[in-house]
């Protein structure tokens, strides 16, 4: 199983508190997502205290309907068309590297990287709550349009936000340096 169920109820209840989350059921599958993580099951498969906690902050299960809350506010319906833009984002796009985590955290993001070095991608660790300690740690995750890491199981799917400050304009100069030799070495490589 790739979502830990516990940290993704701690995400969901973040997500809440804050910008709010979105659900979307589409035959046996459920799909609950953010701007920063997506994560798709099979309904039966999916966690109770997951379900419970979407009932406590909708009052139900949306069925048929996307939809969308946030803290204070009622349960917003989301057009389908617009719903389906949104998952179809995350699960889909150009795939480039596959990628592992690395033993190196900088400034709140866990460093995932290539075998043999390379491009770095930055997840926060409170959004890689949602993975089992063990798949993170020790499985691979495919690289999607540069900006996300898609992991896929026999019935589950999450996805995460990237960072890559090395190549961003607002980055401080010693956060350039840092990122920059950080991808200029492998970071796998135990030192002996």
């Amino acid at each position: 199983m790739l979502i830990n169920e516990s940290g993704l109820v701690r995400c969901i209840k973040r997500a809440y508190r804050s910008a709010g989350y979105a659900v979307v059921t589409q035959d046996d599958s459920m799909a609950i997502y953010t701007e920063q993580w997506y994560v798709q099951c099979k309904r039966a498969a999916l966690p109770r205290k997951v379900l419970a906690t979407i009932v406590e902050h909708m009052g139900m299960i949306p069925d048929t309907a996307p939809m969308s809350i946030i803290k204070d506010g009622d349960p917003q319906l989301i057009m389908p068309d617009v719903a389906m833009d949104e998952t179809s984002h995350w699960r889909t796009g150009e795939r480039t590297d596959t990628v592992t985590m690395a033993t190196v955290i900088m400034q709140g993001y866990q460093i995932f990287q290539p075998e043999g070095g390379g491009a770095c991608y930055g997840v926060s660790l409170s959004d890689l709550e949602i993975m089992e300690r063990e798949i993170a740690e020790h499985g691979q995750a495919t690289v999607v349009d540069g900006d996300r890491l898609l992991w896929c199981g026999d019935n589950e799917v999450v996805a995460l936000d990237t960072v890559r400050k090395a190549r961003s304009s607002w980055a401080k100069e010693w956060e350039r340096a840092v990122w920059n030799a950080l991808e200029g070495v492998d970071l796998h490589k135990e030192e002996a």
